[in-house]
């Protein structure tokens, strides 16, 4: 899994959520199943993958895969539709974690918050979102200085050489 996140984190694969305006899909599906089916906790939207935390609100009825295969579908249309073409966005599994105690939260919401550090892209340059009810209680992003540029990072684009189209992930 490690070395997934290291490609990742690298720019390989497609990187059209590099693109605000096509992440503004994922965003919206998102949100659209906020509070309906599940909770959203936080999310980043990296070029080439989405990391989120995502409770189900009945699990028994619709569980989480049943969700992200919604938020794929509704993101994926929408992507075509701006662009203009047709074909897979998405890879077919996501990788999902039990959260197993608030630690565990705690340290799944900080990976998130440093992902777009980590791969060398500035958070500015990514959709990056935490419930308020949780930075109200003091369970936000812990600050981190960003890294500075080593002129070969930045963000990835479509036109990066090392973003080909291929499919994406979402977490």
């Amino acid at each position: 899994m490690q070395r997934v996140e290291r490609w990742l984190d690298q720019g390989m694969g497609s990187c059209l959520l590099g693109r605000p305006e096509l992440a503004e899909f994922v965003v919206d599906a998102l949100h659209k199943e906020d509070g309906t089916e599940c909770e959203l906790d936080c999310y980043v939207i990296m070029p080439n993958h989405v990391h989120a935390i995502v409770r189900p609100l009945n699990p028994k009825t619709v569980p989480l895969e049943k969700i992200l295969q919604r938020c794929k579908g509704v993101s994926a249309r929408a992507i075509n539709s701006h662009r203009g073409q047709m074909g897979s966005v998405w890879q077919r599994e996501s990788f999902d974690r039990i959260v197993r105690d608030e630690e565990h939260l705690y340290r799944i919401i900080q990976y998130i918050g440093r992902n777009p550090l980590n791969a060398g892209i500035s958070p500015a340059n990514t959709h990056l979102w935490i419930r308020p009810e949780w930075v109200a209680r003091h369970w936000d992003f812990e600050p981190i200085a960003e890294r500075p540029s080593s002129g070969s990072g930045g963000s990835r684009s479509g036109t990066d050489p090392f973003c080909e189209p291929r499919s994406i992930r979402v977490d």
